[in-house]
């Protein structure tokens, strides 16, 4: 049986270690190419110091005790004083030592090796029998200087090696540091593109996911840890869609089977409450209304499950037309009139002179214009006012829409949740009670229409929560 290959995995340490090594490498060839350039400029260095100098002392010593000697032997000439014969034959014999010194350093110049030629024979077995003339001693001041001359021009030669080995060293140098950088800055930005798409991708699925918007698979084209926890998040995306799904389609089955029997009791709390079964004095009567309105809060309940199942598995079907805004925000506004009424609230809407048309689904606006509303109403204290504001925005072609209360606000650690399947902050549940899906149809009805809902930060107390519709710019009058 063979074994399932197991690919190539390539982690995130792995992949920084090796960029690590490669930037260590670059570094340390970089600066073993500047050490092999310093090595030669100081070998040169150490040449033309230790040996090309010490050659030039010699020369001028020689050259010295030439002059020295020229100079004694014409004074022997004029005067014919035996102490400058004396001194003569000294300075060759000083001659004599350093040029063997020339030729103990090795590789004697020409005029060094004419010049021990021509000594050994005036010098010969410490014979002194006749001195070289004057014509002699020239020939060997410029052949000596012939020597110094050479010597100083390979000097020179090698001081031009150094200046050039130097600039040679200095430009590899920049064009290496350049060349690192570079090379560093564009794969250490690569790597950095890399892990930053990756995580980017597992954050925007992340933040998908908690606005309960639509799954779609992320992608990161890697095999290192993030990818591995992507294909996770794929599963658990995945099996949180499916169990979505089971669960909707649960709610819908569980809603129908309990809206029968919900109905049949229902009819019969109506049928006793009508007498039909014999007389029912005030106490029965108090219960019966009691047990009618629960019964009317379960049906409204299963209505709401129903929708947000149904909107939660993308079943929404919208009936979009070019309609009058303002007229749905004034029905919207007589429907929870009797409620405002009731707790002496004020809902001011709009006063606009212009007709504006949107593009939007009658029922489900109405819907959402009522659960604003609503809330507002429910939050509002007694006595205050509920206000209603209708903008066109020219640049998106939309239209915005706030409805404002005075009531005690959302606290800021909540405001990110309040569109959220079944969420009620622990101000709301203490305030009244609820399922907390109003918000959450509220949202996928708008986004079903391409427009937007959000909670407008006020400086003031109370709420505002906006949407946006599309505007049919060619229907305002």
């Amino acid at each position: 049986m063979e074994r399932a290959s197991i690919p190539l995995r390539i982690g995130v340490t792995t992949k920084l270690l090796v960029w690590s090594l490669a930037l260590i490498t670059i570094f340390y060839v970089i600066i073993f190419s500047l050490f092999l350039g310093i090595k030669d400029v100081v070998s040169t260095s150490g040449r033309i110091v230790n040996d090309d100098f010490a050659m030039v002392a010699r020369s001028d010593q020689v050259m010295s005790t030439l002059l020295s000697y020229l100079e004694n032997l014409r004074k022997y000439q004029i005067l014919g004083r035996e102490e400058y014969l004396s001194a003569s034959w000294d300075h060759l014999e000083t001659l004599r030592l350093l040029v063997d010194g020339f030729v103990t350093q090795g590789d004697p110049s020409p005029g060094i090796s004419f010049l021990q030629a021509d000594l050994a024979k005036y010098l010969h077995n410490g014979d002194h029998a006749e001195l070289p003339d004057e014509e002699r001693t020239e020939r060997w001041i410029t052949l000596i200087s012939m020597d110094r001359l050479n010597l100083f021009e390979r000097i020179n030669g090698s001081v031009q090696e150094i200046y050039a080995r130097g600039e040679a060293a200095y430009r590899w140098g920049l064009v290496g540091l350049a060349a690192a950088t570079f090379f560093g800055v564009a794969a250490s930005l690569g790597i950095a593109l890399h892990l930053n798409r990756s995580l980017r991708e597992i954050r925007l699925g992340i933040s998908r996911m908690a606005n309960d918007e639509e799954f779609q698979p992320i992608r990161t084209n890697s095999t290192d840890e993030l990818g591995e926890l992507a294909e996770a998040f794929n599963e658990m995306a995945e099996r949180l869609d499916v169990e979505a799904q089971m669960r909707a389609e649960f709610i819908s089955m569980l809603s129908h089977e309990i809206r029968t029997p919900l109905t049949s009791i229902r009819e019969a709390v109506s049928l006793v409450q009508d007498g039909v079964l014999g007389a029912v004095d005030q106490r029965q009567s108090a219960y019966l209304d009691i047990a009618q309105k629960e019964a009317h809060r379960l049906s409204d309940l299963l209505a709401k499950l129903m929708q947000i199942s149904n909107l939660g598995s993308k079943r929404i079907e919208l009936h979009v037309q070019a309609l009058p805004f303002l007229d749905l925000v004034r029905e919207a506004v007589q429907r929870i009139q009797p409620i405002a009424v009731k707790k002496s609230i004020t809902v001011e809407a709009p006063r606009l002179g212009e007709v504006i048309w949107v593009l939007a689904d009658k029922e489900h606006i109405q819907q959402v214009l009522f659960n604003l509303l609503g809330n507002a109403l429910k939050f509002a204290p007694c006595d205050s006012l509920v206000a209603i504001s209708v903008t066109v925005l020219e640049a998106s072609n939309m239209v915005k829409t706030c409805v404002m209360d005075q009531g005690p606000g959302i606290p800021p650690g909540e405001r990110k949740y309040v569109f959220q399947r079944f969420y009620r902050g622990e101000g709301v549940q203490k305030i009244s009670d609820g399922a907390g899906l109003g918000l959450s149809i509220s949202r996928q009805i708008i986004e079903a229409h391409s427009g937007e809902i959000w909670l407008e930060d006020t400086s003031s107390t109370g709420s505002a929560f906006c949407f946006t519709l599309p505007l049919v710019s060619d229907r305002r009058a």
